[in-house]
């Protein structure tokens, strides 16, 4: 009985031992087969700020944000994503977006040798294939951002599909649904965005409509060695009042690597139909303490003039701007 009792008790332990064992390696499996990150950045800067006659000086945010982003492998060349991101206010730590949580992007998508299909609350893509872009000194976020770019978009209930690279050529389009009630006059938002990379090259493309506005607009981009020169030109209509107004827009941006460090100028100009015209031009450096982490120095000016109001200022309103802060990656 003794001898019948042990060879029960051990076939057990073996059996638990088994059993845990396959447990663990069906753990590791699914945790191989799916992940979860976090991620984010923080910036911060000392900023001088001059809008007409008034200067405020303070310490700013400065396109501060965080999120987490997942994927899971499906199997077969599938493979299912999130992305959850929420702006916040570095300075006092606030949420950006009060009217939503994760106001930068909340999306789902599922990729394979189609492309990628995307849903749910996200930046249109033609203002990255154009804009961020041609952007080289602070990727357009903080008071040094293109102010004079229009067709900047994050909207809710997007549709987007994204081809797969083809000889450097990647296409991609959306559809913003307003979810309207049958009695109102809400339109749909459309967006049109490909980019080409070849060598030195890169080429971009955008089209915008949403509401009574619509846009379109060319980059290129050229780099070789220490050196990066990028522009673009934009079209664009809205009617305002019962009136179509059109405006141009022309941007041109070079930075120069110079050890730890870039140098940064960039120039744009818009008009509209009339006299009615604005400047904005930024120079500045990057210094980088890490791959993660620089210290950057900006000075920036926006001019609107005979009946301009860009930027979100008054009519003939300047703004000037010195900024000295601290960006890190995570």
């Amino acid at each position: 009985m003794r001898c019948t009792s042990a060879l029960i008790v051990t076939f057990s332990l073996n059996k638990m031992v088994a059993a845990a064992g396959l447990i663990a390696v069906s753990a590791t499996a699914a945790a191989a087969d799916s992940s979860v990150n976090v991620y984010g950045r923080i910036d911060t800067a000392v900023e001088s700020v001059k809008t007409g006659n008034a200067r405020v000086n303070g310490v700013n945010n400065s396109g501060s944000y965080f999120g987490f982003q997942g994927q899971e492998d499906l199997g077969n060349g599938l493979k299912l994503g999130f992305q959850l991101e929420s702006a916040i206010n570095s300075d006092d730590g606030s949420i950006t977006n009060n009217d939503s949580f994760f106001g930068n992007r909340s999306e789902v998508n599922l990729s394979g040798s189609f492309g990628t299909v995307r849903m749910g609350r996200f930046f249109n893509p033609s203002y990255y294939a154009i804009a961020d872009r041609a952007s080289l000194h602070n990727e357009d976020y903080g008071i040094t951002a293109d102010a004079l770019y229009v067709g900047v978009e994050n909207a809710n209930n997007r549709l987007a599909y994204k081809s797969p690279e083809f000889h450097g050529l990647t296409v991609e389009s959306s559809v913003s649904f307003h979810e309207r009630a049958a009695d109102t006059q809400d339109k749909n938002a459309y967006d049109l965005a490909a980019n080409y990379d070849r060598g030195n090259w890169s080429f971009g493309a955008g089209y915008g409509e949403w509401a009574d506005a619509k846009q379109y607009a060319l980059r290129a981009t050229w780099t070789a060695g220490a050196w990066t020169v990028s522009g673009y030109h934009q079209r664009s209509q809205d009617v305002v009042a019962g009136i179509k107004e059109k405006t141009n827009v022309t941007r041109a941006a070079v930075a120069y690597a110079i050890g730890a460090g870039e140098l940064h100028a960039n120039f744009g100009h818009a008009n509209a139909e009339g006299q009615a015209a604005a400047n904005q031009w930024t120079v500045g450096y990057n210094h980088h303490l890490s791959k993660r982490t620089k210290v950057y120095a900006f000075y920036s000016q926006l001019q609107n003039k005979d009946g301009a109001a860009m930027g979100g200022l008054d009519q003939n309103e300047d703004r000037k701007s010195v900024s000295v802060g601290i960006r890190h990656n995570f």
